[in-house]
């Protein structure tokens, strides 16, 4: 939905406000605020009202709601003198007075121009986006030998690293990192190997790496590499598949189709990987990929540049349109789908959208599945929205289902050690995160293994795994750790390093929370843990967090307000909160037993149903 009011345009869909066409910044919360008003502007909307709807029924102060009506006026050019916005009935809320329009899309933009302006303003960000690539995905400067996970002699190993362009034209670099994931996502269908994730292979987009020491860090058998050439309306792409363990060239092909057949070439380059691993294309990996073929082929360019984009805050707000526009042109293609809610969810992890975010990419990974009821990508992020709203029982079936699709899927593994690190089941949590390590090695996405061993109090390999996320992740848990382990002076360290990178993010606020524990500064302390709750990360855990941060600033009853919320909401790591210090004011009363009985309870159900099957 857009709607316009005077100059402004508040755009639901892709979170925006423009005034003339130029953005307005607005925080997230702010813009949810906003969307209420308007959409209850027939009537007064009452301060409970807002807190039940706007932040979830989650304790809210009176100055907070206050201070968001005024950002919300100003957003749309209200002092808040003159009211001829947002109305304050006293005693009663406000209500929403200024004309509204509702438009459509079409009536918004044309097709034509927005793909005009999509398409324009690729070229730049492809070049603007390249040193993201680089830094995001980075390396850590230590060199780490790992073992190769135990397989039968039918499976092994394989990484496809991203294509390099012959030629120096920015403009279909996209391609790279684009075409060989998708070579990656159709891979991951056949059980008989394993394949390195795409996000682990990212690094090496801007590289020319030695394919032996890549082989070394992946911990493959196999490593398939190539570079690509479009000109004349015609892309060329020269691959060569390396055998590691015979230490030679197993074969070497040149693939060339027309432009818009790029599907064709990715699907082309399947087949002659699967020849070479001496393995049968079997029917059901067959109708999988039938199940994903596009049928326009601007729209699969789309979505090709849409999925080249890094896992970032700037990433996901650059691929959400252009996959939106890609559904648009072609709504039959279920990875479009699939990859627009991985960025939704992302978005909304990271605290950049609407409350809304979640359940919008859940839908989206929904109508994937309906499309293709195997798609994996949509299955693996369907079981994490299910694990972060309190159905993990209904992760835990999922995820089950897609390791019998392939049973040495990294990603799978972790997704289940996520599943058991909320119920709590924490060995068990460590053990497929290590599995998922095991077959892919130094996989930035696996880097909550860290948390895994936090909660269960295992502090020197959770200092261990911070090599796989050298940015503020890594250094952020790296002050946790010694935080907890009271090694106050490196703590401090690792937190005003995170304060030098962004003090406005997630993780500057994080670290401002802790320099004040530190320095007993409770204003300071409490008034970044506000703003941070105030950026819509809502998931179980991150609840928790809440809670802990409260205990740790000595607010006792809002500890214990979240700590409920955060056992109602899913998180039931009975064996982590028992052990949790920051609660040893509450072992005593009775409201703190209530809630912890409850996550015992169902840990132990959740427990006994995984047993059982």
């Amino acid at each position: 939905m857009i709607y316009q009011i005077n100059q402004f345009k508040l755009d639901t869909d892709q979170f925006s406000l423009t005034a003339k066409g130029q953005p307005i910044a607005i925080e997230p919360k702010v813009f949810n605020l906003l969307v209420h008003l308007i959409s209850h502007r027939d009537q007064i909307v009452t301060r409970d009202h807002i807190q039940q709807c706007v932040w979830n029924g989650r304790p809210v102060s009176d100055t907070s709601i206050n201070n968001h009506i005024k950002s919300a006026r100003q957003a749309l050019g209200d002092d808040g003198t003159q009211q001829h916005v947002i109305k304050t009935i006293h005693s009663r809320g406000y209500q929403f007075i200024a004309p509204v329009k509702c438009l459509t899309r079409k009536q918004s933009h044309s097709q034509q121009s927005q793909l005009r302006l999509i398409t324009a303003a690729v070229g730049l960000m492809v070049l603007l986006l390249a040193a993201v690539f680089t830094g995001f995905f980075a390396n850590p400067e230590q060199e780490r030998s790992v073992a190769n996970p135990t397989l039968s002699e039918t499976q092994s190993q394989l990484a496809v690293l991203p294509f390099t362009n012959s030629k120096p034209d920015p403009k279909h670099d996209f391609l790279g990192v684009a075409l060989s994931s998708q070579v990656i996502a159709e891979l991951r269908y056949f059980e008989r190997f394993s394949i390195t994730p795409a996000t682990a292979v990212r690094k090496y987009s801007q590289q020319d790496p030695d394919p032996i020491k890549v082989a070394e860090s992946l911990g493959v058998d196999y490593l398939v590499t190539g570079s690509y050439l479009v000109e004349n309306n015609q892309i060329r792409l020269q691959l060569e598949m390396i055998d590691l363990k015979k230490h030679r060239l197993d074969w070497a092909k040149t693939f060339q189709v027309n432009y818009a057949n790029t599907f064709d070439l990715q699907d082309e380059v399947v087949r002659q990987v699967i020849a070479g691993l001496h393995a049968d294309l079997e029917n059901d990996q067959i109708t999988y990929q039938a199940n994903d073929r596009p049928t326009n082929a601007l729209a699969y360019e789309l979505f090709l540049r849409a999925i080249a984009y890094p896992y970032t805050n700037e990433g996901h707000k650059l691929a959400i349109p252009m996959l939106l526009k890609a559904i648009e042109m072609d709504p039959g293609f279920a990875p479009s789908y699939a990859y627009l809610g991985s960025h939704r969810r992302l978005l909304e992890q990271h605290g950049r959208e609407t409350p809304h975010g979640l359940k919008k990419a859940e839908w989206y990974y929904l109508k994937a599945l309906e499309l293709n009821p195997n798609q994996l990508i949509a299955m693996s992020n369907l079981a994490v929205v299910y694990t972060e709203t309190n159905r993990i029982e209904q992760a835990f079936k999922l995820t089950q289902k897609m390791l019998k699709i392939n049973p040495q899927d990294a990603s799978l593994y972790f997704s289940l050690g996520y599943i058991y690190r909320y119920a709590g089941m924490l060995d068990e949590s460590i053990a497929a995160m290590e599995k998922a390590l095991e077959i892919s090695p130094d996989n930035p996405r696996f880097r909550s293994i860290v948390a895994t061993y936090l909660s269960a109090k295992q502090y020197q390999q959770a200092q261990a795994k911070l090599y796989l996320d050298t940015g503020e992740y890594g250094i952020g848990y790296g002050g946790i750790i010694a935080f907890e382990q009271q090694q106050f002076p490196q703590a401090r360290k690792h937190f005003e390093q995170l304060l030098a990178i962004n003090p406005d993010d997630i993780w500057g606020l994080i670290a401002t929370i802790y320099l004040a524990l530190m320095e007993g500064d409770q204003p300071k302390g409490l008034a970044a843990l506000e703003r941070m709750i105030d950026t819509d990360i809502v998931d179980a855990e991150n609840i928790f967090y809440f809670a802990e941060f409260y205990a740790l600033l000595d607010q006792q009853e809002l500890a214990l307000d979240w700590l409920e919320q955060a056992v109602d909401s899913g998180y039931f790591n009975y064996p982590g909160l028992i052990s949790n210090s920051a609660f040893n004011f509450a072992k005593n009363q009775p409201r703190y037993q209530t809630i912890i009985n409850k996550a015992k309870q169902r840990h132990d159900a959740f427990r006994k149903n995984v047993m059982s099957e």
